[in-house]
């Protein structure tokens, strides 16, 4: 008899990538151009999105279809997924962007955990965060002297925030590993070795990371920035003490 299906509930998703949240899985496809449909399972509940050539157009999770049923996917905390790359529907319920799906299903999971009710231990938690400072990391403190920074991270290699949970920072995150992944496979074919820097120029918004041995920096910065001089003073104010 074989294994059962996977059941078990993860701080994150399993599936063809592990140690992946859902909007960096639904960043990667949209950015692989992905047509097919991403079937995601959580906790009993089974939730389809629906993609061509990157582009979510469909999604249904019980009653619901559309962006509805996108944003309750979204919402789940944890679970499984998997790829079915030659299943495609002939439905359209989704117009938006990818970009704009994601960071408005990241708006209302911020805000659903703030009307949360807290346990004692985790109002204690915020108490204590609120009287020890923004959250913020050090490096993000120390780069947010430069005015050209928009937003400046600390993530794990696997996309986890290390210090902000906002949906800014998870998307922010979220294109910063998709970034990563991109420039290993760029580095792989071209032989150049391990990711160390990658850079996006563009006409809004320019983005940066930079590779430690457990770490991502991911920072971005005004479209308006000069990339080259942005980076030798991004490197410049870390080597402070």
């Amino acid at each position: 008899m074989g294994q059962p299906a996977l059941h078990t509930e993860h701080l994150g998703f399993v599936g063809a990538v592990s140690g992946m949240s859902l909007a960096d899985i639904i960043q990667v496809k949209g950015g692989n151009r992905y047509s097919g449909c991403l079937i995601v399972e959580h906790q009993g509940n089974t939730g389809v999105i629906y993609f061509r050539d990157g582009d979510v157009i469909h999604a249904e999770q019980e009653s619901r279809v559309g962006e509805e049923a996108f944003y309750s996917i979204m919402g789940w905390v944890g679970g499984t997924f998997r790829s079915e790359p030659k299943v495609a529907t002939t439905s359209r319920t989704i117009e938006q962007s990818l970009g704009f799906l994601i960071l408005e299903a990241l708006r209302r999971m911020d805000e659903a955990r703030i009307d949360a009710p807290q346990k004692p231990q985790q109002q204690q938690a915020k108490a204590s965060s609120s009287r020890e400072g923004t959250g913020m990391s050090d490096i993000s403190v120390k780069l947010s002297v430069i005015p050209e920074i928009e937003q400046a991270l600390v993530m794990t290699k696997d996309g986890a925030v290390a210090d902000d949970s906002s949906y800014q920072a998870e998307l922010l995150a979220a294109n910063g590993l998709f970034l990563s992944i991109f420039s290993g496979q760029i580095g792989s074919q071209f032989g150049i070795g391990e990711f160390k820097a990658a850079t996006v120029h563009g006409s809004e918004h320019h983005l940066l990371l930079f590779d430690s041995k457990r770490h991502h920096l991911c920072v971005s910065a005004k479209g308006t920035a000069n990339v080259n001089s942005l980076d030798a003073e991004i490197r410049r104010v870390l080597a402070q003490k």
